[in-house]
């Protein structure tokens, strides 16, 4: 008999296979809507690979969906219409892909979380982290140090609260101080956000911690009322640009990027549809139309061209492109940005 210790194959499964991990919160709601087994089996599907490809979008034939959850092709049909009823997923049709002309183009899909979990989300608990760390409590670790009088606005309060944060980090910090504020406070947080003032009094039995709520106020101290002497208005320029400087650049995601290809292919004004497509790819993420939401600047662009009033954007490279992180079927594949020589 072999002395080797055999290997449980538990540990097998953990430390060797591939596994996947589900949010509490998301499987929960998915149970209470009483959501079928194979409609789980597609969206778990959907939500791995838009997880892994970090744009929460997919693109998987309908046959190889129904081979990967042992469904037939009618069961993943269902699921996909209960699935989009409910909010969980979103499916668009990218249009005729020139490199399949006689292949149905596999539609864009992504994964969604509905409003009802989004606004209850705050309920339930976070994961425990034996490391204090700032990526887990940024409020605790950016907060300033408290003043010494709450009625007393100098130049010190208007310092950055959320120094050291990037635009996405802010937004999260922001977030999480609005999700602790009570009915009452909140009312009072809106209220100071519209008569540009710093007043706000927090509950007797308030959430937030002595350093949270002195974050609170000099962040209503820089958005309501900025000082006139030299270097309050220096410290709120300060903020804004670092804010500004601190965003991520625009990125058009691939369910967005589908949607504009299919409504170009569909109006039928132009013969080279890449072109196009990169043109208002470059302005909405580049260009002119940088400066709006991405869904306000594309059905800016669509208009545009739907009225036969599109043009090239003028300070675009020649020849530019973007490299996208999907399918090497997309046109948009090895992408790289020319400099202009002739200017």
């Amino acid at each position: 008999m072999s002395k080797e210790r055999v290997r449980d194959p538990r540990d097998v499964l953990i430390q060797q296979k591939y596994f996947c991990l589900r949010p509490r919160p998301l499987e929960q709601w998915l149970w209470k809507q009483g959501v079928s087994a194979s409609a789980e089996r597609v969206f778990w599907l959907h939500w791995q690979q838009g997880m892994r490809r970090r744009d929460w979008c997919s693109e998987i034939a309908l046959k190889h969906v129904a081979d990967q959850c042992d469904l037939d092709v009618s069961s993943v049909t269902r699921a996909y219409q209960h699935l989009t009823k409910l909010g969980l997923l979103r499916r668009q049709d990218p249009g005729r892909d020139p490199a399949r002309p006689f292949a149905r183009a596999i539609a864009i899909t992504e994964v969604r979380v509905p409003l009802e979990l989004v606004k209850e989300l705050h309920r339930y608990s976070d994961r425990s982290c034996s490391k204090q760390s700032s990526a887990s409590n940024p409020i605790v670790a950016q907060a300033p140090k408290p003043l010494e009088s709450s009625q007393r606005m100098d130049a010190a309060v208007f310092r950055d609260p959320f120094e050291g944060m990037n635009g996405r980090d802010r937004m999260r910090a922001l977030s999480h101080l609005i999700n602790l504020m009570s009915s009452r406070e909140r009312q009072q947080y809106d209220e100071a956000l519209r008569a540009n003032t710093s007043q706000l009094v927090f509950d007797g039995h308030t959430k937030f911690t002595a350093s949270q709520r002195e974050t609170v106020l000099q962040f209503l101290a820089i958005v309501g009322r900025p000082p006139t002497d030299r270097e309050g208005r220096a410290a709120v320029e300060s903020v804004t640009s670092s804010s500004r400087a601190n965003l991520p650049p625009r990125r058009l995601s691939a369910f967005e990027l589908a949607r504009i290809r299919r409504e170009i292919q569909f109006l039928g004004v132009c013969t080279n549809t890449d072109d196009l497509l990169r043109e208002v790819v470059w302005s909405v993420e580049e260009g002119a139309l940088a400066r709006f939401t991405s869904l306000h600047a594309i059905r800016i662009a669509l208009k545009k061209i739907r009225e036969k009033a599109w043009t090239r954007p003028n300070r675009m490279p020649p020849n530019w492109r973007r490299a996208l992180a999907d399918s090497n079927s997309h046109p948009l594949k090895a992408a790289h940005s020319d400099i202009c020589r002739t200017a």
